[in-house]
């Protein structure tokens, strides 16, 4: 079961007032079971305890936290529902803990489904769990380091992909692409995704702690997934480029790490043929990619150019008239276009 990651970590991230009760615990060396319950899920699984109903700070988790049995929130962390209670969770739930106090939560979270924290004295260490997620929370230091870490490697990438980008575009305006050079810049776009969502977890973890890589992130990856879609629609070899463009993408999403390094698997996504003999094919821009970077036309007056004209070459050698005789293209927008394709041209030969 998929379980939203942003959402699990909101509430026990740095700089959250439960997540100070945590630390204050971790710091005691106590140790702790915590629960979330969402709308009375516990039931017949509280046994003994005593009922508290009062609104919940640092301070209160932490000093019921010296008591033996599990504390009960509200599934916001804002009340204290009950205290040193004994969880009697159904033994047929299956658990690979080995204490008492970390047994008893994978079960809970597998049977109810609620959020379920237990905070190890001897290890001092946090653990999430919820139904079959399982999550050791890393100190402040190691995340901060990690994330840092990830984004150093996104950032390599991104400008691996800028690179190849580049390069193919001068192969467009030269009419000049294969197969083999589509492969790789798909590869290089999936690879940054999926390094993306690398990063992305580990500034969840982070929480407020993380803003300023959120922000860098954002920046970075902005434009990314568009850009995605316009290649692949361009290259594309399987139905209607706009429709066609989700189904490759969800493909190349079922691939593992090792099988996007077999370039046959891109190949078989774009629906072309898996044999070496295609790698070396010609093929022609549709212009998608190209057409998309002019601010002054809209995504439907890009459409109905490459439907009228079908690819780049063609679209190159048209004259302001001949692009006005589109419906909807003005002489604005054909001198738009003219000025934009050179000026396309220009920067991806100064760039290289």
């Amino acid at each position: 079961m998929e379980y939203n990651l942003k959402e699990i970590f909101s509430q026990i991230t740095p700089g959250t007032i439960f997540r100070e009760g945590l630390d204050n615990i971790l710091d005691a060396g106590t140790g702790a079971l915590v629960v979330l319950e969402v709308k009375d899920t516990l039931g017949d699984l509280i046994d003994g305890g005593f009922e508290l109903n009062c609104s919940f700070t640092p301070q209160r988790l932490h000093e019921l936290s010296k008591m033996d049995g599990a504390i009960i929130l509200d599934e916001n962390a804002t009340k204290i529902k009950y205290a040193n209670v004994h969880l009697q969770p159904d033994k047929s739930f299956q658990t690979n803990e080995s204490g008492t106090r970390h047994r008893s939560a994978q079960r809970v979270a597998k049977q109810t489904n609620n959020l379920v924290i237990a905070i190890s004295e001897r290890r001092n260490r946090i653990t999430l769990y919820k139904g079959d997620f399982r999550y050791k929370v890393k100190n402040l230091g190691d995340l901060m380091i990690e994330a840092s870490q990830a984004m150093k490697t996104f950032e390599r990438y991104k400008h691996v992909l800028d690179r190849a980008l580049r390069n193919i575009t001068l192969l467009e305006f030269d009419g000049m692409v294969t197969l083999s050079e589509v492969m790789i810049v798909v590869q290089r776009f999936e690879m940054l995704v999926r390094i993306r969502v690398e990063v992305e977890h580990a500034i969840i973890e982070l929480g407020s702690e993380g803003k300023f890589l959120e922000i860098q992130l954002e920046e970075l990856f902005k434009g990314v997934l568009k850009e995605e879609e316009n290649f692949i629609r361009d290259y594309i070899n399987i139905g209607e480029e706009e429709f066609g463009a989700a189904e490759v993408k969800e493909k190349l999403f079922q691939l593992g790490d090792l099988e996007l390094l077999e370039t046959e698997n891109i190949a078989e996504a774009l629906g072309y043929s898996r044999t070496a003999a295609t790698l070396d094919m010609e093929l022609d821009t549709k212009g998608y990619r190209i057409l998309n970077k002019i601010t002054r036309i809209t995504r439907k007056d890009t459409d109905k150019i490459i439907t009228k004209y079908g690819n780049l070459s063609k679209i190159l050698d048209l004259t302001e008239e001949e692009l006005m005789e589109i419906r909807g293209i003005s002489m604005f927008k054909a001198r738009s276009i003219k000025k934009g394709i050179k000026r396309l041209k220009m920067t991806a030969e100064w760039e290289k």
